[in-house]
């Protein structure tokens, strides 16, 4: 089970769970917070003043994109932030939680990501788009986080 990534939607939302073996709820947050972490999984420059009403731009050179927006919350166990590309208006959030998890020294984090409106073309693109995201680079990060500090 360690390291299984389940992706699934929960209405206008895509929820994504996996519990991370010998990892801190900290360590799981600091893939979303920390530069160099977020280039190597996220393969992005990430430009963020971790603080809430802070920016939080990362820069995909090969897409070529910039995800901009705000930090909405940052706290022990919780961060979150509003999505948009390229200074666009926000067009939904990212809430990443982390709890400890059944095993020892596990953590359950879980994303969310939405919410995304499926009465609209534009809606239903960028749930596909974020989907799609999600399932290619979740992988990435949970390899990523069992490297270690």
């Amino acid at each position: 089970m360690t390291g299984e990534i389940n992706i699934r939607d929960d209405g206008p939302m895509i929820v994504a769970t996996v519990l991370l073996s010998t990892c801190t709820t900290d360590r799981a947050l600091t893939a979303f917070t920390d530069p160099k972490l977020v280039t190597r999984w996220w393969r992005g420059d990430l430009k963020a003043q971790p603080a809430e009403g802070g920016p939080y731009t990362i820069d995909f050179p090969a897409i070529p994109a910039q995800l901009t927006g705000q930090v909405l919350a940052i706290r022990r166990g919780r961060f979150e932030f509003s999505w948009s590309w390229d200074n666009e208006t926000p067009d939904s959030t990212v809430l990443i939680t982390t709890e400890p998890g059944l095993e020892p020294e596990s953590v359950l984090m879980t994303v969310k990501h939405g919410p995304h409106d499926d009465d609209d073309a534009v809606g239903r693109a960028a749930h596909q788009e974020h989907w799609e995201g999600w399932e290619y680079f979740l992988p990435r990060l949970v390899a990523e986080l069992r490297q270690g500090p």
